[in-house]
């Protein structure tokens, strides 16, 4: 299948790779040179253009950081698909906007998806992500040979926009586990606490969840963790603070009320402005480490006992 890949960043360099492996001819453009470079030392095609990647592709994937980007791209691309094209957008971007996009492509003549994904950058490379998919189930159906490398689960879940709605419902969770986990660890740390015993107790009781098992936030417990590898993300802060800005928007439009994710929200802006903002989310737990004097992971005060 001849296939375009329209941004490749820390998530879509690898989700191009398992295209290529998969035998799939992939088309690549992006912002800076050295991905492009790096997709085709690994067998990827050197695109050039937006639009010479569009009018090439029969199945064109987005992959970029925000919705004015997917706006823009597309400002760009709709000109040159042909009729029948599949766009995919991997993004994860506000779910009306997405909407519109969908609308303009079809409009266009061409079929669209939105397809957020969720594994970060772990599930990009190993080819495990979850695709969340929004649209018509017809032309999932007839694009998933282009998403199948890329995934170890793909749902439909709706008509356009859905996919967006429920990549943001899943991040507010996660983005509230991640501000759970540092409050638990500083509380934890401050107390005289065995990190590692905390790990065993957590993961086998009700407190277990994907940023305990992934993101616990001291250096050494978990091997594979952000605070074990330096903070690198994984997912980053920023972006993890533009998500939580998403379902903000969305459901002050939607009636719902968001009081959790707005305190996330805030933890992230306090990450952010400690210059954590290019480190993977869990850094967040820095700022509640140092406020509640544990930063340098010593723990134990007279808290206990």
């Amino acid at each position: 299948m001849k296939l375009g890949f329209i941004g490749l960043g820390a998530m879509g360099l690898p989700m191009t790779r398992n295209l290529v492996a998969a035998g799939h001819r992939v088309a690549v453009t992006s912002r800076s040179r050295p991905p492009v470079d790096e997709a085709v030392a690994f067998g990827a095609v050197d695109g050039g253009t937006i639009t010479d990647v569009a009018s090439a592709s029969e199945v064109l994937i987005l992959c970029v950081p925000n919705s004015p980007d997917v706006v823009a791209v597309l400002d760009t691309a709709v000109p040159a698909i042909g009729p029948g094209t599949i766009v995919v957008d991997c993004s994860t971007i506000d779910p009306d906007v997405e909407r519109a996009q969908h609308a303009r492509v079809t409009a266009a003549g061409a079929r669209y998806l939105d397809a957020p994904v969720s594994g970060g950058t772990v599930g990009a490379k190993k080819g495990t992500l979850t695709l969340m998919v929004g649209g018509d189930e017809a032309t999932l159906d007839d694009a998933r040979p282009a998403l199948d490398p890329m995934a170890g689960l793909i749902v439909h879940v709706g008509g356009p926009g859905m996919g967006q709605v429920v990549k943001l419902c899943n991040n507010l969770i996660y983005a509230a586990q991640m501000v759970a986990t540092a409050e638990a660890t500083a509380l934890a740390m401050r107390s005289g606490v065995d990190m590692t015993k905390l790990l065993e107790v957590l993961v086998h009781s009700t407190g277990d969840c994907t940023a305990v098992r992934t993101r616990l936030p001291v250096p050494g417990v978990i091997a594979d963790s952000p605070a074990s590898n330096h903070w690198q993300p994984g997912f980053m802060t920023d972006l993890m603070a533009k998500d939580l800005d998403l379902a903000l928007s969305y459901a002050a439009r939607a009636g719902v009320p968001m009081t959790t994710t707005a305190t996330a929200r805030q933890a992230l802006t306090a990450a952010s402005t400690a210059g954590f903002g290019r480190e993977d989310f869990s850094a967040l737990a820095k700022v509640v480490l140092r406020l509640a004097g544990v930063a340098d992971g010593a723990g134990g005060s007279d808290v206990a006992g």
